[in-house]
Protein backbone atom coordinates (compact mmCIF):
# COMPACT_ATOMS: atom_id res chain seq x y z
CA UNK A 1 0.00 0.00 0.00
CA UNK A 2 2.99 2.30 0.49
CA UNK A 3 4.08 1.85 -3.11
CA UNK A 4 3.50 4.98 -5.19
CA UNK A 5 4.91 5.95 -8.57
CA UNK A 6 7.09 9.06 -8.55
CA UNK A 7 6.19 10.90 -11.74
CA UNK A 8 9.07 12.63 -13.47
CA UNK A 9 8.28 15.84 -15.37
CA UNK A 10 9.27 15.53 -19.03
CA UNK A 11 11.67 18.47 -18.72
CA UNK A 12 13.68 16.44 -16.22
CA UNK A 13 13.50 12.96 -17.77
CA UNK A 14 16.85 11.24 -18.31
CA UNK A 15 18.34 7.86 -19.11
CA UNK A 16 18.83 6.16 -15.79
CA UNK A 17 21.70 3.79 -16.63
CA UNK A 18 23.64 2.54 -13.64
CA UNK A 19 22.56 4.79 -10.81
CA UNK A 20 22.74 4.85 -7.04
CA UNK A 21 19.55 3.40 -5.50
CA UNK A 22 19.07 6.68 -3.65
CA UNK A 23 18.07 8.36 -6.93
CA UNK A 24 15.44 7.43 -9.50
CA UNK A 25 16.94 9.57 -12.29
CA UNK A 26 20.37 10.96 -12.99
CA UNK A 27 20.53 14.69 -12.10
CA UNK A 28 20.40 16.98 -15.13
CA UNK A 29 23.61 18.52 -16.43
CA UNK A 30 22.07 21.84 -17.51
CA UNK A 31 22.57 25.21 -15.84
CA UNK A 32 19.83 24.80 -13.24
CA UNK A 33 21.09 24.50 -9.65
CA UNK A 34 20.63 21.08 -8.09
CA UNK A 35 18.53 20.67 -4.96
CA UNK A 36 18.76 17.29 -3.23
CA UNK A 37 15.71 16.67 -1.02
CA UNK A 38 15.44 14.34 1.99
CA UNK A 39 12.03 13.23 3.35
CA UNK A 40 10.50 13.23 6.82
CA UNK A 41 10.17 10.21 9.11
CA UNK A 42 7.76 7.83 7.42
CA UNK A 43 8.07 9.78 4.18
CA UNK A 44 9.48 9.07 0.75
CA UNK A 45 10.76 10.77 -2.38
CA UNK A 46 7.27 11.29 -3.82
CA UNK A 47 6.51 13.91 -1.16
CA UNK A 48 8.61 16.29 -3.27
CA UNK A 49 6.56 15.84 -6.46
CA UNK A 50 4.84 19.25 -6.20
CA UNK A 51 8.14 20.97 -5.44
CA UNK A 52 9.74 19.27 -8.41
CA UNK A 53 6.92 20.11 -10.80
CA UNK A 54 6.63 23.76 -9.76
CA UNK A 55 10.36 24.41 -9.97
CA UNK A 56 11.10 22.30 -13.07
CA UNK A 57 12.13 25.30 -15.19
CA UNK A 58 14.52 26.85 -12.68
CA UNK A 59 15.78 24.22 -10.21
CA UNK A 60 16.80 20.59 -10.76
CA UNK A 61 14.97 19.09 -7.79
CA UNK A 62 16.48 15.68 -6.97
CA UNK A 63 14.40 13.68 -4.46
CA UNK A 64 16.43 11.19 -2.43
CA UNK A 65 14.80 7.81 -1.80
CA UNK A 66 15.84 6.26 1.50
CA UNK A 67 15.70 2.46 1.97
CA UNK A 68 12.51 0.73 3.06
CA UNK A 69 9.90 2.72 1.11
CA UNK A 70 8.26 2.98 -2.33
CA UNK A 71 10.52 1.36 -4.97
CA UNK A 72 13.00 0.49 -2.17
CA UNK A 73 10.30 -1.11 -0.06
CA UNK A 74 12.21 -4.37 0.33
CA UNK A 75 15.52 -2.76 1.31
CA UNK A 76 16.23 -2.88 5.07
CA UNK A 77 15.37 0.28 6.97
CA UNK A 78 18.46 2.23 8.05
CA UNK A 79 19.15 1.77 11.75
CA UNK A 80 22.08 4.10 12.40
CA UNK A 81 22.16 7.77 11.40
CA UNK A 82 25.94 8.00 11.11
CA UNK A 83 26.05 4.92 8.87
CA UNK A 84 23.24 6.26 6.68
CA UNK A 85 24.96 9.63 6.28
CA UNK A 86 28.27 7.95 5.44
CA UNK A 87 26.56 5.86 2.76
CA UNK A 88 24.76 8.90 1.35
CA UNK A 89 28.07 10.76 1.23
CA UNK A 90 29.65 7.97 -0.81
CA UNK A 91 26.68 7.24 -3.06
CA UNK A 92 25.76 10.86 -3.86
CA UNK A 93 29.32 12.15 -4.21
CA UNK A 94 29.45 11.72 -8.03
CA UNK A 95 26.40 14.01 -8.34
CA UNK A 96 27.74 16.72 -6.03
CA UNK A 97 30.30 17.85 -8.59
CA UNK A 98 28.60 21.17 -9.39
CA UNK A 99 26.83 23.83 -7.28
CA UNK A 100 24.07 22.25 -5.23
CA UNK A 101 21.83 22.85 -2.23
CA UNK A 102 20.20 20.49 0.25
CA UNK A 103 16.64 20.52 1.59
CA UNK A 104 15.45 18.25 4.36
CA UNK A 105 11.97 18.05 5.86
CA UNK A 106 11.72 17.18 9.56
CA UNK A 107 13.97 14.11 9.96
CA UNK A 108 15.35 14.87 6.52
CA UNK A 109 16.72 18.19 7.77
CA UNK A 110 18.92 16.33 10.26
CA UNK A 111 20.10 13.98 7.51
CA UNK A 112 20.89 16.92 5.21
CA UNK A 113 22.70 18.81 7.98
CA UNK A 114 24.81 15.83 9.00
CA UNK A 115 25.67 15.09 5.37
CA UNK A 116 26.82 18.68 4.84
CA UNK A 117 28.92 18.60 8.03
CA UNK A 118 30.51 15.28 7.08
CA UNK A 119 31.46 16.60 3.66
CA UNK A 120 32.93 19.76 5.15
CA UNK A 121 34.98 17.77 7.63
CA UNK A 122 36.53 15.63 4.90
CA UNK A 123 37.16 18.54 2.54
CA UNK A 124 34.58 17.54 -0.07
CA UNK A 125 32.28 19.93 -1.90
CA UNK A 126 29.65 21.44 0.41
CA UNK A 127 26.17 22.82 -0.32
CA UNK A 128 25.91 26.43 -1.37
CA UNK A 129 22.83 26.61 0.83
CA UNK A 130 21.16 24.36 3.42
CA UNK A 131 17.37 24.51 3.56
CA UNK A 132 15.46 22.96 6.45
CA UNK A 133 11.75 22.49 7.05
CA UNK A 134 9.63 21.55 10.07
CA UNK A 135 12.64 20.70 12.19
CA UNK A 136 14.17 21.87 15.43
CA UNK A 137 17.79 22.97 15.22
CA UNK A 138 20.07 19.93 15.48
CA UNK A 139 21.47 20.78 18.91
CA UNK A 140 17.96 20.75 20.45
CA UNK A 141 16.12 17.62 21.66
CA UNK A 142 14.30 15.96 18.78
CA UNK A 143 10.51 16.02 18.66
CA UNK A 144 9.06 12.62 19.63
CA UNK A 145 12.55 11.60 20.78
CA UNK A 146 11.33 8.37 22.41
CA UNK A 147 8.26 7.81 20.23
CA UNK A 148 9.82 4.79 18.51
CA UNK A 149 9.46 2.87 21.79
CA UNK A 150 5.77 3.71 22.27
CA UNK A 151 2.93 1.21 21.66
CA UNK A 152 1.22 1.38 18.28
CA UNK A 153 -1.81 3.17 19.71
CA UNK A 154 0.29 5.96 21.20
CA UNK A 155 2.39 6.39 18.06
CA UNK A 156 -0.74 6.38 15.91
CA UNK A 157 -2.26 9.13 18.05
CA UNK A 158 0.92 11.20 17.80
CA UNK A 159 0.94 10.81 14.03
CA UNK A 160 -2.69 11.88 13.85
CA UNK A 161 -1.97 14.94 15.97
CA UNK A 162 0.77 16.23 13.65
CA UNK A 163 -0.80 15.29 10.32
CA UNK A 164 1.33 12.23 9.61
CA UNK A 165 -1.92 10.25 9.43
CA UNK A 166 -5.44 11.40 8.62
CA UNK A 167 -8.66 10.01 10.06
CA UNK A 168 -9.60 8.76 6.59
CA UNK A 169 -6.51 6.54 6.51
CA UNK A 170 -7.68 4.65 9.58
CA UNK A 171 -10.18 2.84 7.36
CA UNK A 172 -7.23 0.98 5.80
CA UNK A 173 -5.58 -0.98 8.63
CA UNK A 174 -2.94 -2.59 6.41
CA UNK A 175 -1.80 0.82 5.21
CA UNK A 176 -1.77 2.16 8.78
CA UNK A 177 0.29 -0.80 9.98
CA UNK A 178 2.83 -0.25 7.19
CA UNK A 179 2.97 3.48 7.93
CA UNK A 180 3.52 2.82 11.64
CA UNK A 181 6.32 0.35 10.89
CA UNK A 182 8.11 2.77 8.58
CA UNK A 183 7.67 5.76 10.88
CA UNK A 184 8.79 3.80 13.93
CA UNK A 185 11.91 2.70 12.07
CA UNK A 186 12.72 6.26 11.04
CA UNK A 187 12.18 7.55 14.57
CA UNK A 188 14.54 4.86 15.81
CA UNK A 189 17.02 6.13 13.23
CA UNK A 190 16.65 9.66 14.62
CA UNK A 191 17.18 8.35 18.15
CA UNK A 192 20.50 6.85 17.04
CA UNK A 193 21.79 10.28 16.07
CA UNK A 194 24.53 11.78 18.23
CA UNK A 195 24.92 15.52 17.83
CA UNK A 196 28.53 16.65 17.66
CA UNK A 197 29.04 20.42 17.54
CA UNK A 198 30.63 21.37 14.23
CA UNK A 199 33.15 24.13 13.69
CA UNK A 200 32.37 27.16 11.53
CA UNK A 201 30.41 26.13 8.44
CA UNK A 202 30.52 27.76 5.00
CA UNK A 203 26.84 27.56 4.06
CA UNK A 204 23.86 29.88 4.61
CA UNK A 205 20.72 28.34 6.10
CA UNK A 206 17.07 28.94 5.21
CA UNK A 207 14.62 27.48 7.74
CA UNK A 208 10.96 26.95 6.84
CA UNK A 209 8.37 26.80 9.62
CA UNK A 210 4.65 26.06 9.59
CA UNK A 211 2.79 28.52 11.81
CA UNK A 212 0.56 25.73 13.14
CA UNK A 213 3.27 23.11 13.63
CA UNK A 214 2.55 21.26 16.90
CA UNK A 215 6.05 19.73 16.99
CA UNK A 216 8.34 22.66 16.27
CA UNK A 217 8.14 26.12 17.85
CA UNK A 218 9.22 29.11 15.78
CA UNK A 219 12.08 29.76 18.19
CA UNK A 220 13.29 26.18 17.67
CA UNK A 221 13.28 26.66 13.90
CA UNK A 222 15.03 30.03 14.29
CA UNK A 223 17.82 28.32 16.24
CA UNK A 224 19.08 26.95 12.92
CA UNK A 225 20.82 30.32 12.62
CA UNK A 226 23.48 28.89 14.94
CA UNK A 227 24.32 26.33 12.25
CA UNK A 228 24.88 28.79 9.41
CA UNK A 229 27.75 30.96 8.23
CA UNK A 230 25.88 33.98 9.58
CA UNK A 231 23.55 34.31 6.59
CA UNK A 232 20.17 33.01 7.75
CA UNK A 233 16.54 33.30 6.75
CA UNK A 234 13.40 32.17 8.59
CA UNK A 235 10.32 31.60 6.43
CA UNK A 236 6.92 31.42 8.15
CA UNK A 237 4.25 29.55 6.22
CA UNK A 238 0.60 28.77 6.93
CA UNK A 239 -0.05 25.17 7.82
CA UNK A 240 1.29 22.62 10.22
CA UNK A 241 4.14 20.13 10.20
CA UNK A 242 3.48 19.11 6.58
CA UNK A 243 3.10 22.53 4.95
CA UNK A 244 5.02 21.30 1.90
CA UNK A 245 2.03 19.22 0.73
CA UNK A 246 -0.82 21.40 2.04
CA UNK A 247 -2.49 24.55 0.79
CA UNK A 248 0.80 26.42 1.08
CA UNK A 249 2.75 23.94 -1.08
CA UNK A 250 3.11 26.29 -4.05
CA UNK A 251 4.05 29.22 -1.84
CA UNK A 252 6.63 27.01 -0.19
CA UNK A 253 7.97 25.93 -3.59
CA UNK A 254 8.26 29.54 -4.74
CA UNK A 255 10.27 30.48 -1.66
CA UNK A 256 12.51 27.46 -2.05
CA UNK A 257 13.13 28.36 -5.68
CA UNK A 258 14.00 31.94 -4.77
CA UNK A 259 16.36 30.81 -2.00
CA UNK A 260 18.19 28.27 -4.15
CA UNK A 261 18.54 30.72 -7.05
CA UNK A 262 19.73 33.61 -4.90
CA UNK A 263 23.49 34.34 -5.02
CA UNK A 264 25.37 33.37 -1.89
CA UNK A 265 26.75 36.41 -0.07
CA UNK A 266 29.69 34.54 1.40
CA UNK A 267 31.32 31.82 -0.64
CA UNK A 268 32.84 29.11 1.53
CA UNK A 269 34.68 25.92 0.65
CA UNK A 270 32.36 24.96 -2.20
CA UNK A 271 33.99 23.27 -5.13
Amino acid sequence: MLEKRLEVPSAQRHETGRLTPYLSVRPATDARPRLFCFPHAGGSASVFTVLRNVLADRVNVVPVQLPGRERRLHDPLPMDMAALVADLDTQLDPYLDRPYALYGHSMGALVAHDLAVRRAERGASTPRRLLTGACRAPHLPAAFAAAHAQPDGVLRAQMLSCGGLSEDMLAYPDWVEAALTLTRGDLRLCASRVHTPAGPVPWPVEAFHGAGDPLVAESEAAAWAEHSNGEFGLHRLPGGHFFLVGAASRRFAARVGAAVSRPVAREGSNR
